[in-house]
């Protein structure tokens, strides 16, 4: 198996093409995410404003009749927010798609015949717009409410049959709350909800279900990093060796996961991790309660064994790409492999901050901390500078961010910050970077032990990662 090394180096300063001094380019939170018309984005992405400009364009995935989208809705606006959501936003929540996009070739064709899942896609892209300050004609907010609605008629039907339907809406409403950086209240209940529906009603094994299942096991180890709490779910569906290779193609991007990158083999490890949360609180009490006995000493001997179990995975996981898939075709696919990599060194590395950090309450200022935190930042500037995908960045940017102490790996934060919001476009960007700042706000005026999630909910917030 290749390793992180095996691939190109980096060949350049990893503040190369971004500002020297930031203080004259990032003044405050406010001018860092004021609304705009005029977006900045990468090359490899379309203007989100270009879905209202032309929404009877040839740019649709499938063969659809002019106008574009018209089987779907004979409303243009309508059609606008679905050109947007193919043209735009289902590029920004994947790895990959050079076996196609999941969300246009899964997900939208079931949207023909189901008002719900069609609202739930008019709500997201109007959202999307919405943050971004362009004016639609119908409200994020009114179309959610109809596709809740919708929802709750699908599951009242008790229908073995609208299984994938069913899944397929309440996995766009998990987006919806990411995008609009929602409820984490409301996320937990559609994510407990569709969990319920994926034990009760049975469905055969397609290529639809297997890929919303994935996608709820994601968003249930995410939702548990997010809310400190433990994953739903007993179990993760992850790619083993032998599915990636009986990858028919050569190319090294063939190893990559739509959904998981090149974390779907961590994913497990994650899960695990988050799970220990609960146990940590459990044994806190048991301490205080009966110090000394042997229950509670055998919790502990368990906990510290889970702890360094677990350490050692991710001391010793690397990103791995088959070896007889090293080689890539072209520099984009070059480019892209390595932020990949990258990205999914920033997992690592964020994972080892949470376990020190959250799990073994190691203080911010330790070696423990720190080396991974500048690690998981440096990451994530060179998941930047190779403008590869974004998708899932936000966890490990803001999880070391909190804990960066020196104006050099602060700098960087703010860098990474900029960009993904500029390339996403999503509300939980912008309020994981008031709190990050509110939190160094208060390290810098002495108070050093915060913890992030409570610092949040002081200033009335929430962060939803995904």
């Amino acid at each position: 198996m290749a390793e992180l090394s095996d691939v190109k180096p980096l060949q350049m300063d990893p503040m190369d093409g971004f500002p020297k001094h930031y203080d004259d380019e990032i003044a405050s939170t406010q001018d860092m995410f004021v609304p705009t018309s005029a977006l900045s984005r990468s090359s490899s992405y379309p203007d989100p404003t270009s879905a209202f400009i032309s929404p009877t364009s040839g740019g649709s995935p499938y063969d659809f009749a002019v106008p574009a989208f018209s089987e779907f809705t004979t409303r243009e606006s309508r059609r606008g927010l679905l050109d947007h959501f193919c043209n735009v936003l289902s590029h920004l929540i994947v790895f990959k798609e050079d076996s196609g996009n999941p969300f246009r070739s899964l997900v939208l064709p079931m949207a023909q015949k189901s008002p719900p899942l069609l609202n739930a896609i008019y709500a997201i892209s109007s959202a999307h717009l919405e943050h971004r300050g362009l004016q639609v004609e119908e409200r994020a907010l009114d179309l959610h409410s109809k596709a809740l609605q919708g929802l709750a008629n699908l599951i009242a039907h008790k229908d073995e049959g609208n299984r994938d339907e069913v899944l397929a809406v309440i996995i766009l409403l998990l987006y919806y709350e990411v995008v609009r950086n929602g409820s984490s209240t409301v996320l937990s209940s559609h994510l407990r909800g569709a969990l319920s529906i994926m034990r009760e009603r049975r469905a055969r094994r397609s290529a639809t279900s297997t890929f919303l299942e994935r996608a709820f096991r994601y968003f249930d180890v995410s939702s548990a990093l997010s809310f400190g709490a433990s994953p739903m779910s007993g179990t993760i569906l992850a790619p083993t060796t032998n599915d990636l290779l009986n990858i028919r193609e050569s190319s090294a991007m063939s190893a990559v996961d739509t959904l998981f990158g090149l974390v779907a083999d961590l994913w497990p490890i994650l899960h695990r991790l988050a799970s220990l949360i609960e146990v940590k609180r459990s044994l806190e009490k048991e301490e205080l309660n009966n110090p000394g006995q042997d229950k509670t000493n055998s919790m502990r001997s368990d906990f510290d064994n889970n702890c360094r179990n677990i350490e050692l995975s991710l001391q010793q996981w690397i990103p791995k790409i088959p070896a007889s898939m090293v080689a890539v075709e072209t520099p984009a696919d070059d480019s892209r492999l390595q932020s990949v990599l990258n990205n999914a060194e920033a997992y690592k590395q964020a994972a080892l901050i949470y376990l020190y950090r959250d799990i073994l309450s190691h203080p911010r200022s330790s070696s423990k901390v720190q080396t991974p935190a500048k690690q998981a930042l440096q990451a994530c500037l060179r998941v930047v500078i190779f403008s590869g995908p974004m998708a899932t960045l936000l966890w490990p940017l803001f999880t070391a961010a909190c804990e960066a102490i020196e104006d050099v790996d602060r700098n960087v934060a703010r860098t990474v910050f900029t960009h993904l919001e500029s390339r996403q476009g999503m509300n939980n960007i912008v309020t994981g970077w008031e709190v990050c700042e509110e939190i160094w706000r208060r390290g810098d005026a002495g108070e050093t032990e915060m913890v992030w999630r409570e610092v949040a909910q002081q200033m009335g917030r929430e962060v939803i990662f995904g």
